[in-house]
């Protein structure tokens, strides 16, 4: 016990200098994702593949960001955007990518991700949630 309060001092006092207190995102739409390179910013210098990909990011982090309060639909919901996602961004790399490895990796995705959504689109449907 004293030996966490010695190690979680320091970073009380940091957080303190600072004048922040640290706060958990209420929602995904208030999550930055700016450190994601590619994937957020303006997409004027951004290549055709690059564009391709931020798109889907776009699309999927849109389909992230409603949170319904059923914790249960909310993870469907949430995990079913992320798998669209996904499939949206390996047919991206299938029609751009070289590397034999990365299109296979893409082309098993596709298929594990689709399996999964069927999965997830039934279970909402036999909740009655969107």
């Amino acid at each position: 016990m004293k030996l966490t309060a010695t190690l979680l001092a320091p970073a009380m006092l940091l957080l303190a200098a600072c004048g922040a207190e640290p706060e958990a995102p209420k929602d995904a739409s208030t999550v930055d994702h700016s450190a994601m390179g590619a994937m957020s910013g303006e997409t004027a210098d951004l290549n055709e593949s690059q564009a391709a990909y931020k798109a889907a990011g776009d699309r999927m982090h849109a389909g992230m960001a409603e949170i319904p309060a059923d914790a249960d639909v909310a993870f469907m919901q949430g995990m079913l955007a992320h798998h669209r996602g996904a499939v949206e961004m390996s047919e991206v790399a299938l029609k751009y990518a070289k590397d034999a490895q990365a299109r296979d990796l893409a082309t098993r995705v596709i298929a594990a991700q689709k399996t999964e959504i069927e999965e997830m689109e039934a279970w909402l449907k036999e909740r009655g949630a969107k």
